[in-house]
């Protein structure tokens, strides 16, 4: 009679013990690798069960399920119907399977770690993004600058245009979409700057992005190229100048006064400079305007170099003393070099992530595929419901009443300061926007920083808008908070500066 042949045995090993830390599946996976490529489990040897293996080392049955489906797709194990899962009896080149591929990633990443850095990565290092989960308060707490005041939003009447764009006979809205932006919303853009900052413009020559960000980074990419100069405000918009730090350019630092930037001063420093960033309507953060000489002066400028200039019109609407003041790019001749940038962001909520630029004829076509290229094309949906938001006129007096809201908020502001921060803030007369630049009366500004930030005030260091030196201040915003919070709130610096 033939002799039975016999089962071949279960093997346990001792494994050892995991590091701390370390992943239990990979552990597994990489002793029984081991031990499979130093014979110490041979070919055909037969492992056991999941179950058993599970129960053997004291491991949850799908950690050991993962290790071996692992050890199977890398050929090291085999498994048949009724044979279990036994060792190959031809074992893969080490060098070829995918945890030998990923140990070298680890270990050529490791090896960059301590690796030269490119220049975008060490430039991004050197700063603190303003729009960093660090740099942005997590509640709404005076007086933090700015921000406006989305519990004012009509956000029923959002919610019904939102849910009219979803109706099934729109679901075209859900698919990709002009990179330009959507034709309605353009020709609506058109119409309200027509009336509202004087621009005649046909729609073609807009184009809406995510954000006035994501615009000047365009137009640093396309006209700034390399090591070219481009001016900036000083103090000025830091999350303009930290974009220009991380692409390269050379920027130049051009000091503002309380007629805007000072035009002349620029001529001087960087008489070819491709660009000039701007903000001509309200200052940001001082809050003037630049005057009629120094506007003339810069579009001349502009004409006889072959600049351009990117006038960012962030919150100009809000305007308390007069009729909002026209856009620099209304003037006569400023279509061919002005790029003008605006935000729904400031006027109608963060989250909406919607602006727009106005471009020279003869940039249209190269910014609209720039942004096609980065970004494709911004939310349709929200586009749509924007488009409604503006024709239907509810864009229009919903601006009129935060304005009517910012003033009550700007006055009661002002009022309490005069009230409470005698020989320690002076305020400026508050003429437009939802902040103000404020000097500080103490001289330590860091100091006062911390003190308030100590206190459960939020304001940003005047210092943080500047390269140059200027006298200690705070920019402090006032639009999203209550008369009665603002008293509150002014009471409680007066309390933390005066110690």
């Amino acid at each position: 009679m033939p002799l039975e042949k016999a089962a071949p045995q279960v093997v346990f090993l001792p494994l050892g013990t995991p590091e701390e830390g370390a992943s239990l599946q990979g552990w597994l996976y990489e002793s029984l690798r081991r031990a499979i490529l130093g014979g110490r489990l041979p070919a055909g040897s037969k492992l056991p069960s999941t179950r058993a293996m599970a129960e053997h080392y004291g491991l949850a049955r799908g950690t050991v399920q993962a290790a071996y489906q692992q050890l199977l797709s890398e050929g090291y194990l085999q498994a048949r119907t009724g044979s279990g899962t036994r060792v190959s009896e031809v074992l893969p080149d080490p060098t070829l399977n995918a945890g030998y591929v990923r140990r070298k990633v680890v270990a050529k990443v490791e090896e960059q770690r301590v690796a030269p850095e490119t220049p975008w990565l060490k430039r991004l290092a050197e700063i603190e993004p303003i729009f960093s989960r660090r740099t942005l308060p997590t509640g709404v707490r005076p007086f933090f600058p700015h921000r406006g005041d989305i519990n004012a939003f009509p956000i029923d009447l959002w919610r019904k245009l939102h849910t009219q764009q979803l109706r099934s006979s729109r679901l075209t809205m859900l698919l990709d979409s002009d990179p330009a932006g959507l034709p309605s919303l353009r020709e609506a853009i058109a119409g309200y700057l027509a009336i509202a900052r004087g621009v005649q413009v046909s729609p073609q020559r807009i184009l809406v992005l995510g954000s006035v960000q994501q615009g000047l980074d365009i137009c640093l990419r396309l006209l700034a190229p390399g090591d070219s100069q481009v001016w900036m405000e000083d103090p000025g918009y830091p999350g303009a100048r930290q974009l220009m730090d991380i692409s390269g350019i050379r920027r130049v630092d051009v000091p503002v006064d309380r007629a805007g930037m000072q035009v002349e001063e620029g001529m001087r420093l960087a008489p070819g400079a491709r660009l000039a960033y701007v903000t001509p309507s309200r200052q940001a953060p001082l809050g003037g305007e630049l005057s009629p000489a120094r506007r003339l002066a810069l579009l001349k400028w502009a004409a006889e170099q072959g600049s351009y200039i990117f006038e960012d019109d962030y919150d100009s609407e809000y305007r308390f003393i007069a009729k909002p003041i026209p856009a620099l790019r209304s003037m006569p001749g400023a279509e061919h070099s002005v790029i003008l940038a605006g935000t729904f962001s400031k006027l109608l909520f963060p989250a909406i992530r919607l602006a727009y630029l106005v471009l020279p004829e003869h940039l249209t076509e190269s910014f609209t595929r720039a942004a096609a290229l980065m970004s494709r094309h911004a939310n349709s949906l929200a586009q749509a419901v924007l488009a409604d938001f503006i024709h239907e006129g509810h864009f229009d007096r919903h601006v009129r009443r935060m304005r009517k809201i910012y003033a009550s908020r700007a006055d009661a502001f002002a009022e309490a300061a005069h009230k409470h921060w005698q020989g320690l803030i002076e305020v400026p007369e508050i003429r437009a926007g939802m902040d103000i630049a404020c000097h500080l009366q103490v001289e330590n500004e860091r100091e006062a920083f911390a003190r308030l930030q100590a206190a459960g005030v939020d304001a940003l260091p005047l210092s943080q808008y500047c390269v140059g030196v200027r006298a200690p201040g705070l920019v402090m915003g006032f639009a999203p908070y209550a008369e009665s919070a603002i008293e509150d709130a002014a009471r409680a610096v007066a309390q933390a500066l005066r110690g």
